[in-house]
């Protein structure tokens, strides 16, 4: 075989694997989302830079009420003269106030949902995030490798990783290092931890527009512009606004 071949046979288990590992962290996680939008609930997705940065929102069958939430403190003139360095312990101090500063101008509130996709499931702003959500009592759900986090030490104070944190783990099951092809006198290649995410949130979609039609809640999901053009699209976004799901 191939790359190609070796690429698609990779997809394939990762694919797999989630099938037949993860379904029930899927349903937990649906049945979160579900139960929070049926209460007038928000679901936001926090993303760390692979694909649901992009893929989660304003897609053409995915759900309206995704919102991202991501934050940065930008500084127009900073002194470069000064050295910035400080100690673990103000830095975590920092990351802390800065969490809980990008959380109360989110407007995320005690019964939403935050998912979390993290493949590496260490750095200290996902961790401080989730732990903070669960004091405001926001429901936090965490995509990321299992193989990764065991592979990786932890970078957040407490010593935790997202598995830890989170009310649902959900293992996107891609191999420790996320590429998965061998390349000959080179680094392996084509990362799994992007579709895997990706497929993973899909299926919890899924999941979760059938437990809210079976509470006689029938969402609101984007039908494509391609489709049926954008006026459409906001009238369907004017529909959900009054009714918030």
């Amino acid at each position: 075989m191939g790359y190609l071949d070796d690429f698609f046979a990779a997809a394939n288990s990762v694919f797999e694997k989630i099938r037949t590992t993860q379904r029930s962290a899927i349903e937990s996680a649906a049945e979160a989302i579900a139960a929070s939008l049926a209460d007038g609930g928000a679901v936001c997705v926090m993303d760390t830079g692979h694909m649901l940065k992009h893929e989660a929102f304003n897609r053409a069958g995915g759900l309206m009420a995704l919102a991202p939430f991501s934050y940065a403190l930008d500084v127009e003139n900073p002194l470069t003269q000064r050295t910035e360095a400080r100690s673990e312990e103000e830095n975590a101090e920092f990351e802390a106030r800065l969490v809980a500063l990008a959380l109360d101008r989110s407007l995320l509130a005690s019964g939403d949902v935050l998912i979390i996709n993290s493949n590496s499931g260490r750095t200290p702003n996902v961790i401080e995030t989730a732990l903070q959500c669960r004091e405001r009592g926001i429901v936090t759900i965490g995509i990321s490798s299992s193989e990764q986090m065991r592979g990786c030490t932890a970078a957040h104070p407490s010593g935790k990783k997202l598995f830890d944190v989170v009310d649902v783990a959900l293992d996107n099951c891609a191999p420790f290092g996320d590429a998965a092809v061998e390349v000959k006198d080179n680094e392996k290649m084509c990362p799994m931890s992007g579709m895997a995410g990706a497929y993973c949130l899909w299926a919890v979609h899924a999941e979760a527009v059938e437990r809210l039609q079976a509470r006689g809640i029938n969402p609101t999901i984007f039908r494509s512009v391609h489709v049926s053009g954008g006026g459409f699209v906001e009238e369907q976004r004017k529909k959900f606004l009054e009714r918030g799901v």
